[in-house]
C-alpha cells in the first residue's frame, strides 16, 4: 500500500505539478564528468522526464532510464523525439530491475536512493552490484538525514553499504535551495 501511495503521489505531481526537482538542466557535475570520459553504456535510476537521459545520448553514450513514473517516462520520451535521439526507457521501480541486463560503464542517479526505505536500499545495492560493470562508475547525488529518526535521506550507513564493493573518487557536500544538506559521491568500480 505505501508503495503504491508513493507512485501515485509521483503520478500526480507530474501530472499536475512542475515537480522542484524536474529542473531541466543536468548539474555540472554530470557535465564535468561526461567531459572527461569517453561514452559507453549509460543507467539513469529515477531519471524522471529524461532530462539526463538526453544529456547523456547527446554526448554519445548508449543510454537506458528508469522511473516507476508512467507520466515521467512519456515526457522523457516525448524529449528524446524533440532532440531526434534513442534510448531506452523503462516504466519501473529502481528495486526492481531484473529485466536490465549488464553492464554498465555509468551508472547515475539524482535525487532517488535518498527517498527509497531501507529494505529497499538494499535491494538497489545489489542491483547496482550487479549492473555496474568492474571500471565502471556510479554518480549518485543524496541528500542527507535532518535527524537520526529520519528515514528520508541518506547517512554514513548507507555510504559505506557502497563502500563495501566500490571505491570513492569524490565526495562534494552541498546546500540544497539554501536548506537541505546534499552531497555528490562518485564512486568507481575496480576491476578485480
Amino acid at each position: 500500500m505505501r508503495a503504491w501511495f508513493k507512485r501515485w503521489k509521483y503520478e500526480w505531481r507530474y501530472l499536475f505539478d512542475q515537480p522542484v526537482w524536474d529542473t531541466g538542466i543536468s548539474p555540472p557535475e554530470l557535465r564535468e564528468y561526461l567531459s572527461t570520459h569517453s561514452p559507453g553504456r549509460a543507467l539513469d535510476l529515477g531519471c524522471g522526464t529524461g532530462t539526463n537521459v538526453v544529456t547523456l545520448a547527446k554526448a554519445g553514450w548508449q543510454v537506458s532510464g528508469v522511473d516507476f513514473s508512467r507520466r515521467a517516462i512519456g515526457l522523457a520520451r516525448r524529449k528524446l523525439k524533440q532532440h531526434g535521439l534513442e534510448a531506452e526507457l523503462w516504466v519501473e521501480s529502481v528495486t526492481q530491475l531484473r529485466p536490465i541486463k549488464p553492464s554498465f560503464d555509468l551508472i547515475l542517479d539524482i535525487g532517488c536512493f535518498h527517498q527509497l526505505e531501507n529494505k529497499e536500499r538494499e535491494k538497489y545495492s545489489r542491483h547496482i552490484r550487479r549492473l555496474l560493470k568492474p571500471g565502471g562508475d556510479y554518480l549518485l547525488y543524496a541528500h542527507y538525514r535532518m535527524s537520526p529518526q529520519d528515514t528520508y535521506g541518506i547517512n554514513e550507513t548507507d555510504v559505506e553499504r557502497f563502500l563495501s564493493f566500490l571505491r570513492l573518487i569524490r565526495r562534494t557536500e552541498g546546500l540544497e535551495r539554501q536548506s537541505r544538506l546534499s552531497v555528490w559521491l562518485w564512486f568507481h568500480k575496480d576491476r578485480s
